[in-house]
């Protein structure tokens, strides 16, 4: 809709086409309810209160009967390919739960696909009836210590960024190049500053001179805070903190209570979701935290400005979306009931949602990204030292948490040689198959919190490079796992004595199914199902998995380069204990 369009719309000369009467509008620029309708013209509102004079014979009215009337929620950042299904269907469900606006960060697809994966995503974007706002993955691959399927250099950075899309530079991960002043990461930022775009962080441990290091480069939000302290010393520093509450980490429980009770502001304060699983999808969305911030005790009206206005102020698109407000999109939830924020209906863009995934045609090379030879068992082992037992260096792993900690263990050697697993004392091996046709690399490793009594599993999503990840009690079946993930172009399998228990496709940049969230939920679950047969109780497994290659959070980390140590901010040895 033209500015001029805008402005006789709002004078009246041209007539709504839409007008919701009677409404209890949140009105999260004052902080109040008031009473009064709502003119929509072209997906915009036009008017709000008395808006009898924008009224003609062809307006659609809707009667909203006194409910209440949000504006759109909206997700301050998430990499929607955990998905596990496409932009479109995504799109779908979230706009169902009342979330009309999010702010991506691609670089699960980048990281496979490059700059052209990108540029595929924001083309599919504006099919879409969600705002989808993005920001340029700043870290592919996240750190020199992986094999990517792709890099973004700076050229890239600054072509990306001249898309009206685009709302920032995605969060930098790779902290001690900033700290160290890497002249590519600085340009990085630089052209985003140039543009007059925001700088989105991430930065887990990082407290006192470093942070302060970290900040003066400009960067200005920040959703890893391992501790209440650090994110408080990083929000009192001028960061605008993130509240994470996703499928593998969630954060609001523990921030948001002490936040309330020591009196802080929370003007800079938004909630994210960073990652949301297909079963966690269909359960609810940004709506899902609303509630809960409200059930531990933030106002509705606080929690609502916290998933909407606070979140377009940080990345300036305020002037778009985030409130019921003259010129903004008219994106709208219709509320049976505030406290509870129970939906009653969602309008996107002026008009009421429909349900149904937008259709759209994928190019060939996004189902072409497995390119790994067909492994052996021998290739996933470690050869250890001629004696019965050695000590090694073990990843821990967590449940709801994507950290981990070094931990250590003995491992007992066959015959051969051979450093051999122990079911037992929940003793797993592990390796990250490069899986781009780059060079070949697998990195073995053990880790230990799966409780996984016997099989094993693998996995093509694999934090942030996306090399295929599998785990097992025993090599053969885990080599059985990773060639069928590379029968399927990638997924998940489950494998147990030499058989294929139970499979997901994941064929689109080895990411992604193009079936409804519905379906891939329901597969899913049968996995989850499975696996717990197998041992692992863990509640969100395969999340778990995908982020014991992520090079950038502490504490230890496996790539297809071998074991590393984040905060030493390198490869180490498995027996360097």
């Amino acid at each position: 809709m033209h500015i001029t369009e805008k402005i006789f719309a709002g004078k009246g000369d041209i007539k709504a086409d839409t007008i919701l009467e009677h409404c209890s509008i949140l009105n999260v620029n004052t902080n109040e309810i008031l009473s009064g309708d709502i003119a929509i013209q072209s997906g915009y509102i036009v008017g709000i209160g008395d808006v009898s004079e924008l009224k003609e014979s062809f307006t659609t009215l809707i009667d909203v009967n006194g409910r209440f009337v949000s504006p759109g929620l909206l997700d301050g950042h998430v990499h929607f390919e955990s998905s596990m299904v496409t932009l479109s269907q995504f799109a779908r469900k979230a706009l169902e739960h009342g979330t009309t606006g999010i702010v991506i960060d691609p670089h699960e697809i980048a990281n496979v696909l490059g700059k052209q994966g990108i540029e595929l995503v924001l083309e599919e974007a504006k099919t879409l009836p969600l705002n989808i706002f993005a920001t340029v993955s700043s870290c592919v691959p996240a750190t020199p210590f992986e094999t990517a399927g792709a890099s973004i250099d700076v050229a890239d950075v600054r072509s990306l960024m001249d898309n009206d899309m685009v709302v920032g530079l995605g969060e930098v991960m790779d902290f001690p190049a900033v700290l160290n002043g890497d002249a590519k990461k600085l340009a990085m930022i630089q052209a985003a500053h140039d543009r007059g775009l925001v700088v989105d962080g991430h930065a887990p441990g990082l407290t006192g001179p470093d942070l302060w290091g970290y900040l003066a480069a400009g960067i200005s939000s920040d959703h890893e805070s391992l501790s209440y302290e650090e994110g408080l010393e990083k929000l009192r520093m001028g960061l605008k903190l993130m509240l994470r509450e996703g499928s593998a980490a969630k954060s609001i429980d523990n921030f948001l209570p002490r936040l309330l009770e020591d009196g802080v502001s929370l003007e800079n304060v938004f909630f994210v979701t960073d990652d949301k699983h297909p079963e966690d999808l269909l359960a609810g969305y940004m709506d899902t935290i609303v509630r809960k911030a409200i059930q531990l005790g933030l106002s509705p009206l606080d929690a609502v400005s916290m998933c909407t206005i606070n979140t377009a102020r940080h990345y300036r698109i305020d002037h778009l979306v985030g409130s019921v407000s003259i010129g903004r999109r008219a994106d709208l939830i219709i509320l049976d009931d505030l406290e509870s924020f129970r939906i009653h209906s969602v309008i996107a863009g002026g008009g009421l949602i429909e349900g149904k995934a937008s259709a759209f045609d994928y190019p060939d090379f996004v189902f072409d990204t497995i390119r790994y030879m067909e492994i052996k068992p021998q290739d996933l082992q470690i050869i250890g030292i001629p004696k019965s037992k050695v000590s090694v260096n073990v990843i821990k792993v967590f449940p709801d948490q994507i950290f981990t900690e070094k931990d250590a263990a003995d491992i007992t050697i066959d015959g051969s040689g051979i450093l051999l697993p122990d079911a037992d004392i929940d003793l797993l091996s592990t390796a990250v198959i490069e899986r781009h046709g780059t060079n070949g690399n697998i990195g073995p490793g053990f880790v230990r919190g799966f409780g996984l009594k016997s099989g094993a599993f693998a996995q093509s999503i694999g934090h942030d490079s996306h090399n295929v990840i599998v785990t097992g009690t025993n090599h053969a079946d885990m080599a059985l796992a990773a060639n069928t993930i590379r029968e399927m172009r990638g997924g998940i399998v489950l494998v147990q004595d030499g058989q294929v228990l139970d499979s997901l496709a994941l064929p689109f940049a080895g990411l992604l199914s193009v079936q409804p969230v519905e379906e891939v939920a329901l597969k899913l679950e049968g996995l989850h199902e499975t696996i717990r047969d197998m041992g692992c109780m863990l509640p969100a497994p395969f999340i778990t998995h995908s982020f014991i290659a992520l090079p950038v959070v502490p504490e230890l980390r496996l790539t297809d380069m071998g074991l590393f140590d984040v905060g030493r901010f390198e490869v180490v040895n498995v027996f360097d204990v």
